[in-house]
């Protein structure tokens, strides 16, 4: 391993001169980052099927009809049957080294790994198999003396007094954060502890940087959009900036909407190997994911600087979409501590993390009203039950919930739990 490149993170700079040569000192506090090498060759050569293991840092979630798929962070993803729902069974590992997020459509998984995509045929659930590899998708790496690549980083918290003759003193500096290459171009770690993976179904949830739309795989890192073809064959078509901190990603129609920490970025796919931007939505620096429904984008705004969720505003936001050139803000309303959402008929689902769960009347779909707020729920994203319209699947801080809803009261009862 070797030291690559530092993100500051503002503890206290104190600076003073000496009466001698004027050199300028300060005491900071950053994180310090320690690169991590890996063979590339062997990451590739790892074999899907993997045993049942236990759920020790879940990222994703997928939920079919009879399948529960959980992602483990860097690791691949657990197999749950789920045709019992009140006793899903984890059943396998797909292991697939290096992966943050995945992306269901049908019988396929499409998955980072490291610098690859890749496209898993689960038609046999029991037998993953890998039907397409994009080698250096995301760009060609970067490689240290022994040609081993840069897959990752350590993080550690230092204290140091720097002087203006030290190499790092014209790099960081208070309020500064200093991204590497490897940042730009790789799907960096979300800001949602767990959360559920696009899908082709019409649950598709809303935090996700991988989208499928007209035979074609987008996928979104902070700056770089990846356009990939998945028609005739699974192929590259092109890398290219669109943007800054980007987030999230949601498809619809003929547009792709993009949630990142300063606005909402709309492009129109009607060419979708060169999609073309569209419309812009300016709003408050703070995490956001976005839900668009017919001519409205629901946007959730939340600040937390334990999530590195900047800002000093959590709220909901209301956005026509009618003039797609023009989104314009119809309503705002205060929350507490706002992540992933879904549409339910006419009810809006917001997670508000340890804080809850809130129900909105969206039966006018530009004017929310609250119909209620469950304290006891603890939600980061919620998902319907793709053909058991009383359930619900609820991501939460300590595991996974499906939840029997009572329409009429709009309370819930336990079906199942999968601990993290």
């Amino acid at each position: 391993m070797n030291k690559l490149f530092f993100v500051l993170f503002v503890g206290s700079f104190i600076s003073f001169f000496s009466c001698s040569n004027d050199i300028v000192s300060s005491e900071v506090t950053f994180t310090q980052a320690t690169a991590i090498y890996g063979d590339l060759d062997v990451l590739r050569a790892t074999p899907l099927e993997g045993q049942v293991r236990d759920i020790s840092d879940p990222g994703k979630v997928y939920l079919s009809e009879n399948i529960i798929l959980i992602g483990e962070e860097n690791q691949g993803i657990h197999v749950f049957d789920n045709s019992d729902p009140e006793n899903p069974r984890a059943v396998s590992f797909i292991q697939i080294p290096q992966n943050k997020e995945f992306y269901v459509d049908g019988n396929f998984i499409y998955a980072e790994s490291a610098y690859d995509m890749l496209k898993i045929d689960i038609s046999n659930i029991d037998n993953p198999r890998l039907e397409g590899r994009i080698e250096h998708a995301f760009g060609l790496g970067i490689n240290n003396n022994e040609g081993r690549s840069l897959i990752g980083f350590e993080f550690e918290e230092v204290t140091e007094i720097l002087t203006s003759e030290d190499a790092l003193w014209n790099i960081i500096s208070p309020n500064d954060v200093v991204y590497f290459d490897y940042r730009r171009q790789l799907i960096p770690a979300s800001a949602v502890p767990s959360s559920f993976a696009g899908n082709s179904s019409n649950a598709i949830g809303t935090v996700n940087r991988i989208a499928k739309a007209k035979d074609h795989i987008y996928i979104i890192s902070n700056q770089q959009l990846t356009t990939i073809s998945d028609a005739s064959d699974f192929s590259l078509i092109s890398n290219r900036d669109i943007g800054w901190a980007m987030e999230t990603i949601y498809p619809l129609e003929n547009n792709l909407f993009i949630g990142s920490q300063n606005n909402m970025q709309i492009l129109d796919i009607n060419h979708p190997a060169q999609p073309i931007e569209q419309g812009w939505f300016l709003h408050a620096t703070a995490c956001d994911p976005v839900l668009p429904v017919d001519e409205i984008a629901y946007v959730t705004l939340r600040s937390d600087p334990e999530t590195n969720c900047t800002g000093d505003i959590s709220a909901l936001l209301v956005v026509n979409t009618s003039n797609i050139q023009s989104p314009r803000q119809v309503q705002e309303i205060e929350m507490i501590s706002p992540f992933g959402m879904t549409l339910i008929g006419d009810k809006l689902y917001v997670g508000e993390g340890a804080n809850g769960l809130k129900v909105f009347d969206a039966t006018q779909r530009d004017f929310l009203t609250e119909i209620s707020f469950d304290t006891n729920i603890q939600a980061y994203d919620i998902i319907a039950h793709p053909t058991n319209n009383s359930l619900i699947l609820v991501a939460g801080p300590d595991g996974y919930g499906q939840y029997e809803v009572d329409a009429d009261t709009d309370s819930y009862s336990l079906v199942s739990w999968i601990s993290n």
